[in-house]
């Protein structure tokens, strides 16, 4: 017999929830696992034995999109407008706020990084007009595709 459950207006089945995770040699993977799962302490916690390891960020969202147990994390930019995202609370008793660019830059959202770029001395030529367009121009076409655009 299945039962069912109310949440927000919603019903669905009693189910397992699925577990969704980047592959090990992901970064965002090493990320979560590091400062979520282990809080940021040494530790040998690991993932869910139980948790599926997707390949992309687009295997996670097709497994999301067709399977309602599914939950699971990805980069911003990466969600789509029929995923729900969950807002995430720093500490117990603190307030759940939902991931967007303001709530990373503003630093409210608690479960971020900042990703870096390094040459090896200063950028000249190809790389430094590619770094040049990145943080001009390119900031506008970061922020239209859904990722978190540099705070000035």
């Amino acid at each position: 017999m299945l039962k069912r459950y109310e949440d927000e207006g919603r019903q669905g089945e009693d189910r397992p929830i699925v577990l969704l995770s980047r592959e090990s040699n992901s970064g965002t993977y090493v990320y979560f696992l590091e400062e979520v799962i282990r809080l940021g302490e040494e530790s040998e916690l690991l993932f869910s034995p139980e948790t599926l390891l997707m390949p992309s960020s687009e295997g996670i969202s097709a497994e999301i999109r067709q399977n309602p147990n599914a939950i699971g994390y990805d980069g911003l930019g990466y969600v789509t407008p029929d995923q729900k995202m969950l807002g995430v609370a720093k500490d117990a008793g603190d307030p759940y706020v939902l991931p967007s660019a303001d709530t990373v830059n503003d630093g409210a959202y608690p479960i971020s990084r900042e990703l870096f770029m390094y040459t090896a001395g200063e950028p000249q030529g190809a790389v430094k007009a590619y770094l040049d367009y990145i943080l001009g121009e390119g900031q506008g076409l970061i922020k239209a595709l859904g990722f978190v655009p540099l705070t000035d």
